[in-house]
């Protein structure tokens, strides 16, 4: 997942509008990920550097490969971006360090602060992830749907909003045919039919 071309970024100024329409696309292509109605999971196996980072940490989940490398290598061009969506999964100074110097932090280290899900060897991350996907994939899509439409809504919120309006969708979710299924299925000792 790499970023910005910088022989592109170059070429842009030519026209009037022309880094308005660049920054537009780039914000609403991590803003689909984000907003999305199905949780994304990425599976990082080489450099996510810039914009590439930012769109991987922009999905639910994280896994990478031993090798991958995250980076912010704007600041060595003059450029800059991004904490808005890292400071969700960075820490408060990994993630200065990392816009302000353009150091590349290897995968394990980043598992180790808790920013990517899993680091496993090279051939294991697309099946790691491919794992959990089929895991996600098997409960209630009602209630998946729904629990990853809240995620956005009371991250940004106080304590106590953000958990009301988590009991509220509880309720709605615990009228649904999914919901009825699964505890049949519970009482029944048997995985539920959604």
């Amino acid at each position: 997942m790499r970023g910005a071309d910088i022989k592109e970024k170059q070429a842009l100024g030519s026209a009037d509008g022309d880094h308005l329409r660049a920054n537009r696309l780039t914000r609403e292509a991590f803003f689909c990920v984000l907003d999305s109605r199905k949780p994304v999971i990425a599976a990082v196996n080489g450099a996510a550097l810039g914009a590439g980072f930012v769109m991987a940490a922009c999905c639910d989940m994280i896994f990478a490969a031993e090798s991958a490398v995250f980076g912010m290598p704007e600041i060595d061009v003059g450029l800059g971006g991004g904490a808005s969506f890292l400071q969700r999964i960075l820490p408060h100074s990994k993630l200065r360090r990392m816009m302000l110097t353009g150091e590349r932090i290897p995968a394990a280290e980043l598992y180790r602060l808790g920013a990517v899900e899993a680091c496993v060897p090279d051939p294991e991350v697309l099946p790691a992830a491919l794992a959990v996907a089929t895991v996600v994939a098997s409960k209630s899509p009602a209630a998946v749907q729904r629990i990853r439409d809240s995620f956005s809504t009371v991250e940004a919120l106080a304590l106590r909003e953000g958990f009301r309006i988590e009991q509220n969708y509880t309720t709605e979710l615990s009228k649904t045919p999914d919901a009825k299924e699964a505890r049949r299925a519970f009482l029944e000792k048997r995985k539920p039919a959604f």
